[in-house]
């Protein structure tokens, strides 16, 4: 169950990706209804998280997930949770890293934590929400994003990116 929810949950954080070439290349669109992607409120052990930091959580560190929907979500944290609320409880032994611990932990200069973060190629634009499990992180590198990439970060072809890329998902 909890990898059905994860993978769901990782599956929305791809849709964002379009949403995002969206924002960078709009399509000239004639009467076209725009449907927005729901935007759950996350937290993990209690604290908001953005979406695109589940892949820096594996799904063994989990030990409940709980989903409120409607009027349970919005009673208790207002309209933040409109689209619901998806609250996760890690087993005690998982230890979570903000994004200055990351920085520490792999070494980042202070010059590369001026960069827009990106995790698994998906801008994060509040990095305040970024939690993560050290051990489920591959790598941190700085990045320009190819002209040829299916999603622009930025129309900037110069421009740098701390890209966070977390270890494959087992299953």
């Amino acid at each position: 169950m909890k990898n059905l929810v994860f993978t769901l949950l990782l599956a929305g954080c791809s849709l964002s990706a379009s949403a995002q070439q969206e924002l960078i290349h709009p399509k000239e669109r004639q009467h076209d209804v725009v449907m927005q992607e729901p935007q759950p409120y996350i937290q993990i052990n209690g604290q908001q998280i953005n979406k695109t930091t589940l892949a820096l959580l594996s799904p063994d560190n989990i030990a409940s997930i709980e989903v409120l929907k409607d009027a349970n979500a919005t009673t208790k944290f207002g309209e933040k949770a409109k689209d619901g609320a998806i609250l996760i409880k890690t087993n005690p032994a998982t230890k979570l890293a903000k994004l200055q611990d990351i920085y520490t932990h792999f070494g980042i200069p202070a010059a590369q934590q001026q960069l827009q973060v990106v995790i698994n190629n998906q801008l994060v634009k509040d990095t305040g929400l970024i939690l993560a499990n050290l051990d489920q992180i591959e790598k941190v590198e700085v990045v320009k994003q190819e002209i040829t990439a299916p999603v622009r970060w930025s129309l900037n072809e110069d421009e740098e990116f701390l890209h966070i890329i977390a270890k494959p998902q087992t299953k």
